[in-house]
């Protein structure tokens, strides 16, 4: 890579070299002298080692350099030119801001991923695990290092999103019986648990920023630490990707809080420094009066914090100036470095982002999900997804198909009188009434779909694995509703209960070993209800 020359004529300046296992980056001037000077070294090299260099698959890349010298640079080394964004460790690199085509590849992979599963032999569960462990887990590394654009979000969403409810890599309102939204929550929040990209980009981004103030041993932050200014990220580093670790600043500093040392890398009135608030929420007036609110805490110290205000002061104002003076006085600082804590980090300093990204996705969620009991029950996966849709009432019973002008009219077609809702079907509808009568179940008149897990428990049921035992009762209702709908079978109550009795035997095999035995409980049950 061939950078400007600099105005001074030091030519005793190093060559800044960036190697990882076989990708060697040079960084040099963009001078014929300098280059002729690289390639002597590299043919000295070769003779040296007996490895030969090919040049056919090395790139240059001039970077704000004299274009009267670039023709004679490139035939000196001999080998092509490139210009941005180039890849290095699988990393977009430019010095732009990165185009949406910069991404292509990562959702090129996305589509090779999809053409190669075999979508239409998974049911909605399998599909989500693969979402979760492979879709996402693909682009981890690029998140770690660069904000994704929306636009690429938004694209990968839609591969997603298809994949999730049809199988495919797009699908229309039609297909998605959940808003995504919903989709992305955790299931302890009333969502599926697949993962938010956005949210999950900030978090890994997160971690760069921590690695900046802790990060002894890397070299890279070092770096970092000699162009800018820690606790503001000011300083010579420009760019999109800085202006992006910028916007992530404030949230940074609300996980964490500073033992101060010598205040260079503390924000004085942003970080949490003094006590546990930050100062500009613990004196809102006086900092409402503060000319400039990026000093570090070693720069305001130092000038006097008086220095830093306007030159009238509102009565507040001054009462708040006064304490702060107060504490102010017993603040020392000495010669070691700041060091930041946070409850999201371990012992050694490293930032995990898992209980980072379920704080962040918990902001404003509804908590206590009445489908949350349900994932935690002995039923298959593809049971647990039915009942996940049933709790939000998505099923896809005819009032719902009606309802997204799919079918012309939702009355049931089991008893042919009542509209098909996803209570009426399960619970009230001639049949389903008789089903849990036998069982002995007493159906409150006010059931809603959101509180099946508190159906009132007939007292011959025993109270473990409960929520297995309804979905046991939901899942055979569901599949006879669909026999006689789509193959037009005919299941009598008899034989119904004799399904049921076949998957609870089945569904026994997923009890914990203390409890199947609760299995043949259940089997004579339903044999005693025919």
């Amino acid at each position: 890579m061939f950078c400007k020359p600099s105005s001074s004529k030091n030519h005793s300046a190093t060559c800044s070299v960036l190697q990882y296992a076989d990708d060697t980056l040079l960084l040099l001037r963009g001078e014929v002298e300098d280059v002729q000077h690289l390639k002597r070294l590299l043919d000295q090299f070769s003779a040296a080692t007996g490895l030969l260099i090919n040049y056919h698959k090395s790139t240059a890349v001039p970077l704000h350099m004299d274009a009267r010298a670039l023709p004679q640079c490139i035939a000196t080394l001999g080998c092509r030119q490139e210009g941005f964004p180039q890849t290095y460790l699988g990393l977009p690199l430019s010095c732009e801001k990165l185009k949406l085509t910069a991404f292509d590849p990562y959702i090129c992979k996305t589509d090779r991923y999809l053409a190669s599963w075999q979508a239409s032999f998974l049911n909605p569960m399998g599909r989500t695990v693969l979402i979760n462990a492979v879709l996402d887990g693909h682009l981890s590394y690029i998140m770690m290092s660069v904000a994704l654009p929306p636009g690429v979000i938004a694209k990968i969403d839609k591969r997603r999103r298809g994949f999730l409810w049809t199988g495919d890599g797009e699908s229309t309102g039609a297909n998605c019986l959940i808003a995504w939204d919903r989709v992305r929550q955790w299931r302890s929040n009333g969502g599926l648990g697949i993962r938010d990209l956005a949210v999950q980009n900030i978090c890994l981004l997160l971690k760069l920023l921590h690695r900046m103030h802790v990060g002894e041993q890397s070299s890279w932050a070092a770096w970092v630490r000699q162009h800018t200014c820690l606790a503001t990220l000011s300083g010579d580093l420009q760019g999109p990707h800085w202006e992006s670790l910028r916007s992530l600043l404030p949230l940074y500093q609300a996980i964490t809080t500073v033992t101060v040392g010598d205040g260079q890398a503390t924000s004085f009135w942003q970080d949490v420094w003094l006590n546990d608030e930050c100062l500009s929420d613990r004196f809102p007036a006086l900092h409402s009066h503060c000319k400039r609110g990026d000093k570090s805490v070693a720069a305001t110290l130092s000038d006097g914090l008086r220095n830093q205000l306007v030159s009238r002061l509102t009565a507040e104002a001054a009462e708040e100036l006064a304490v702060l003076e107060n504490i102010l006085s017993d603040v020392a600082l000495s010669d070691a470095r700041d060091t930041r804590h946070s409850p999201f980090a371990d012992a050694d300093g490293k930032l995990h982002t898992a209980d980072l990204y379920a704080l962040l996705k918990g902001v404003g969620a509804s908590s206590g999900s009445p489908v949350n009991h349900f994932w935690g029950s002995c039923a298959p996966p593809r049971v647990q997804f039915f009942a996940w849709l049933l709790v939000h009432e998505r099923i896809q019973c005819k009032a719902n198909l009606a309802r997204r002008k799919i079918l012309p009219d939702d009355t049931c077609e089991l008893c042919g009188r009542c509209p098909e809702t996803v209570v009426h079907l399960l619970f009230f509808c001639d049949f389903a009434a008789s089903f849990w009568r036998a069982l002995g179940f007493d159906i409150p008149a006010d059931m809603e779909a959101k509180n099946i897990r508190d159906l009132p428990r007939p007292i011959h049921i025993g109270k473990m694995h409960y929520d297995t035992f309804i979905l046991v009762c939901c899942w055979s209702l569901w599949k006879r509703r669909n026999g006689i709908t789509f193959r037009q079978e005919t299941m009598t109550l008899r034989q119904t209960l004799q399904e049921c009795k076949r998957e609870a035997k089945a569904w026994s095999c997923r009890l914990p070993c203390t409890d199947q035995s609760l299995g043949d409980h259940w089997c004579n049950l339903f044999s005693l209800a025919m």
